[in-house]
């Protein structure tokens, strides 16, 4: 038996037309349910045109740290800042006379670090303008020790020092004093500018 080309080339075109119906229908699902796939995110395109985004799943977690709480999301943990060391700022007082040679301060330590600075001792020592050094209440030094010092916290001591100016006080009276003071703790040693002090 005979089929005319007609009839063939008619059930062809029927064949064709129902295989490309099929196809559209599935594309149509997939793009309106979505696919997630193993590592890989296939998302829903907004405007209904063109192919799918895909976004792999490892790059959005890169340079992360996941960690699992009880449930399947993972949580970014960020590592905790470094601790300051310790450091020290003072504010002096200005120096009031308390007689001749006398001179009384205040003194506020800081420790400005997050550590704590341990065996924290105020050292002051005073020369003359010529460079000679005046011995103060009894010593060529004042050392003032408060312990240890938080990070964060300060402490304000009162300093008296009584300078030793020699025969007459001709090392003190018509010269300028030079107040140099430093912090120390086991941690750290620190400088800080000189106080000026005049003695009529």
């Amino acid at each position: 038996m005979k089929i005319s080309p007609v009839i063939l080339a008619l059930i062809l075109g029927i064949g064709v037309c129902i295989c490309l119906g099929m196809c559209l229908l599935f594309r149509d699902q997939v793009q309106q349910d979505g696919i997630r796939t193993s590592g890989t995110d296939v998302t829903r395109n907004i405007t209904g045109h063109g192919a799918p985004a895909v976004t792999p799943a490892g790059d959005r977690l890169a340079g992360m740290t996941p960690v699992q709480t009880g449930g399947t999301t993972p949580v970014t943990v960020y590592p905790a800042p470094t601790p300051r060391p310790v450091a020290f700022t003072l504010e002096s007082g200005a120096p009031a006379g308390c007689g001749l040679t006398c001179r009384e301060t205040t003194a506020t330590i800081t420790n400005t670090g997050d550590e704590t600075a341990h065996s924290v001792c105020v050292v002051l020592e005073v020369f003359n303008d010529a460079g000679e050094r005046i011995f103060i209440n009894g010593g060529p030094s004042v050392e003032r020790c408060i312990g240890d010092l938080p990070g964060g916290s300060l402490r304000t001591e009162t300093i008296q020092i009584n300078a030793d100016c020699g025969f007459l006080a001709t090392r003190c009276i018509g010269h300028t004093l030079i107040l140099k003071t430093r912090v120390r703790s086991l941690e750290k040693i620190q400088e800080f500018p000189d106080i000026v002090m005049q003695v009529s």
